[in-house]
Formats: C-alpha cells, structure tokens, sequence
C-alpha cells in the first residue's frame, strides 16, 4: 500500500470513549449525534487497539471531536483530538498550500516550469501547475521505489530527483492526462526549498501551519527526526491477528505526497482558516478548490483541484499508507467538515465514511427542523 487517494468515494456518496470532545449548544443539540457515533465506532473498534479520531465541525464550531482506541499499544495511550497522526495523502493539500503561498508571494507561478526550478531537460515541458493536478505526464517515482529501494536507506526527496533524472523521464507537452502521481508531489517540496531557501518542514511550519493555527503540526523528516507532541503510532494487524508497528518504513522519509503529523484539535483550525480564507490574500484561495483537471472512471467523471477531489457541493481526499487510513470530507455549499484518521490501515475495509456522514447530516436536518 502507497500513499493514496482512495478514488469514488467522492462519487459513491453523490471501543470505549478515549478522546476529547465538544458539544455547541448555540448551533443545535448535538447530544443524538454523540450517542449515534458513539455506537458507530465503539462497536468497530476496541478500547486496547489502534483505533480512529474523528472531527465534526458545523459552522466554525467543533460539535465533535473524539477519538477510540489507542494511539501506542506499549503504554496503552488513547487517541484523544490532541493526538498527532499521520496523514497519509491528505497532505497532499498541505503540500499544494506551501507552493500557494508562494504564488501568494509572487515568488512563482503555477504556470513556470520545473525546469526554471530544477534546470534539468527532464523537467523542461512540466508545469509546476501539472505537478499539483496529476497531468504532468512524468511517471511515478514511488511506484518504482515502493518495489525497488534499498530498505536498508531511508529515501528523501533528493533521491526522488535522481531517480528521474537518471531514468530520464522525459515527457512532451501532448496528452498530459490525469494519473495520480505521489513521485511528482514529492518533487514539490524540492521547489520549495529552491525558492524559498528553508528546510520544508521549517518553512510549511511557518508559512502554512502557522497562518492556519496549527501549533503541534508537523512535516516529519525521518532522516532528521523530532519529538512529536502526543505523537500515534501506527498500525497493521499480520496474518497471525497481532499488531505491528510500521512506524519507521523507509519512504516515510519522503515529503509532499505524505509526511503531515496533525491533530483533530490542529485539523479544526486550519478548516476555519480555510472558511475564513486567512492563510493568504482572497485571490490565492480562490484557487484551492477550482478543479484544474479531470479523469473519468466508470464513465464519471472526478475533479481534482489542489490536493483535493472536487465537485460543485463537497471536496474530499484520502490516504493510505502502512497502518494508515485518512479520509477529510469538506462541504463547499454549507459549513461542514468531516475528518478521520485512523492509525490502523483497515479503515477503509468497514465503510463506515459514508454511515457516519448520513448520521451527522440527519442530526443536522433534525436541529433545523426544531
């Protein structure tokens, strides 16, 4: 399992309290939906396992903020909405906000190319725009180091830039289409680095968490590793029905398609600061949820934006990773957001996105009807 976006779940929707949570009572009462949730997760996940954190928040309150099962087997320390969890390719939109805040600076253009960057042929016809939407035509570093790396080495994102310069991975300006790509977002950080002379972590901290509220976030470096403030572990279950941790795999030192450690708490901020649209000037984030480009699968077709899967109500994102699970849901037509993280890699499997966004828009319907 890569870093992914699980594509259709944008289109297919057309274990004991351990966590933090918040009531409003000045938007409605919200006390069915924490009984109704509260029933959903604890009857899939046990309070001594890897478990789920999960966000609701309704217009700029966070009606729900919990979290079940643990975030480390060894001290058994439960996941609460202050846990700090891998993202996966939710990231990704992280990632398109630091070259945002860039284009904010006037410091580059969407339209430059990764050659006015990273003066390599290679990258002579790749707009840093197609890098962001899919289309650069450049085939997939990770795919090829998810089966070929040397595990004994941590890889970077400078490896991620050899491995295309040395295959020569050359493409012309026809037929870019669509083709998620996690070795072209990792060549995004590199940019920024170019362009803003800092460390990414260092700058993505200051430049995009920062702005949006988001105190313990972090774009963790392996290679270089920090504390991480109540940091989860992440998870798989073997063949055998034990748990193994999977902290520590050899591309998690990767940037841009990954990397984010966030939390409920953090996560609630930024998606105010993203309704607010406080993070950079109301030009820039006009643009964080106009689609750029397209696919068709099964005959629909998707949008994607900047690190985003959009249509003209919602956008949403997903991510998988070795003992993760990420799944964000953010309404464009009203002021609802869903967040999930699980630091188990069987989210997915039990389905439960869609169950859990039907309870808290029923609640919802039901506090306006009063």
């Amino acid at each position: 399992m890569k870093y992914i976006a699980v594509l259709g779940l944008l289109f297919i929707f057309s274990c004991k309290l351990s966590g933090e949570k918040e009531t409003v009572s000045n938007t409605g009462d919200w006390s069915d939906l924490e009984t109704q949730l509260d029933s959903l997760f604890e009857s899939n996940f046990q309070a001594d396992d890897p478990g789920v954190a999960v966000l609701v928040s309704y217009d700029g309150h966070k009606i729900f903020a919990k979290g079940y099962g643990v975030g480390d087997l060894d001290a058994q320390k439960p996941l609460t909405a202050s846990s700090n969890m891998e993202l996966a390719s939710v990231s990704k939109q992280f990632t398109a906000l630091a070259i945002l805040s860039l284009v904010d600076r006037q410091k580059l253009s969407l339209s430059d190319t990764l050659f006015k960057f990273l003066p390599y042929e290679t990258f002579k016809n790749v707009t840093i725009q197609e890098l962001i939407d899919h289309t650069s035509g450049l085939d997939d570093a990770e795919e090829y180091f998810y089966d070929h790396w040397d595990t004994t080495k941590i890889a970077t994102n400078k490896d991620v830039l050899h491995w295309y310069l040395e295959k020569n991975k050359k493409v012309g300006s026809a037929d870019k289409v669509f083709k998620y790509n996690n070795g072209a977002y990792e060549l995004l950080p590199l940019v920024v680095e170019k362009v803003s002379g800092e460390k990414y972590p260092d700058y993505i901290r200051q430049n995009v968490f920062g702005k949006a509220g988001m105190t313990k976030t972090v774009a963790y470096d392996l290679n270089n590793p920090v504390d991480i403030e109540q940091r989860a572990f992440y998870y798989h279950k073997d063949s055998l029905g034990d748990w193994k941790k999977m902290d520590g795999h050899p591309l998690t030192g990767l940037f841009g398609a990954g990397g984010i450690y966030t939390s409920l708490n953090d996560y609630f901020n930024y998606d105010n600061a993203l309704r607010e649209k406080s993070i950079f000037n109301e030009k820039a984030h006009g643009l964080i949820f106009k689609p750029t480009s397209s696919e068709l699968v099964n005959g629909v077709k998707n949008d994607y934006a900047m690190g985003w899967f959009v249509t003209d109500t919602l956008a949403e994102h997903s991510g998988g990773w070795f003992g993760v699970n990420t799944f964000t849901r953010r309404y464009l037509n009203m002021p609802l957001t869903l967040a999930i993280f699980a630091n188990r890699d069987d989210f997915f499997d039990k389905e439960l996105i869609d169950i859990t966004d039907s309870i808290v828009k029923s609640q919802l319907k039901r506090n306006k009807a009063r």
